[in-house]
């Protein structure tokens, strides 16, 4: 399962919890700009003409105040529930089951082997599915030529993926390292799922 279709799983799975939270900011706005409004009444039955002319202008840059808080806390919520949907992603990635798992990984594998003779450094939580057959089976489809990754005996901290590793050069795949590098391609189409959006800013 690629990276971007869990993503944007994820997204779908969230577009009714994105409607309640952005539903609700905007009556949190609603209410503002009313409050705002019965002040404005106030004032302008208590001034003279020239009175409610400032409480009118009053009025009004208390409604662009409300709405530009409305827009504020749209924006917040949005951030967050993009930033859940990738955080839910990489569960979900981490969750897959030892076939599903092994699958993400082999073409990130095999397209990251340069000379062949790498070694791989799985993630502690991982490294049982870095079985002899699978690394065999990536030699395999790498060939004679490139066929000679090795397993290493380090295991890394970090939630899952891999790096790739050959003396003092490293390639990091982990899956933190993944979801950051592709974010800001994946992030529109994010905020397209969730808010029907073309831009994951608002």
């Amino acid at each position: 399962m690629a990276l971007e279709d869990i993503i944007k799983k994820i997204s779908e799975d969230d577009r009714s919890e994105a409607d309640v939270i952005l539903s609700q900011a905007r009556a949190e706005a609603d209410a503002i700009r009313e409050k705002a409004q019965q002040r404005a009444d106030e004032l302008r039955s208590e001034m003279t003409r020239k009175a409610q002319e400032r409480a009118r202008e009053h009025a009004n840059r208390v409604e662009v105040l409300a709405g530009l808080e409305q827009r504020k806390n749209v924006l917040k919520e949005k951030k967050k529930l993009i930033e859940e949907a990738f955080t839910k992603a990489e569960e979900r990635i981490v969750g897959l089951s030892p076939g599903e798992y092994q699958a993400f990984l082999r073409p990130l594998i095999l397209g990251a082997v340069e000379s062949g003779t790498e070694e791989i450094v799985p993630s502690a939580a991982h490294r049982h599915l870095f079985s002899m057959n699978f690394v065999n089976s990536l030699n395999d489809e790498l060939g004679p030529e490139k066929g000679h990754l090795q397993l290493s005996e380090e295991s890394g901290n970090f939630s899952g993926g891999f790096i790739l590793r050959e003396g003092n050069m490293e390639t990091n795949l982990t899956l933190e390292s993944l979801i950051k590098s592709e974010r800001d391609n994946l992030e529109p189409s994010v905020a397209g799922i969730l808010f029907g959006e073309n831009s994951g800013s608002g």
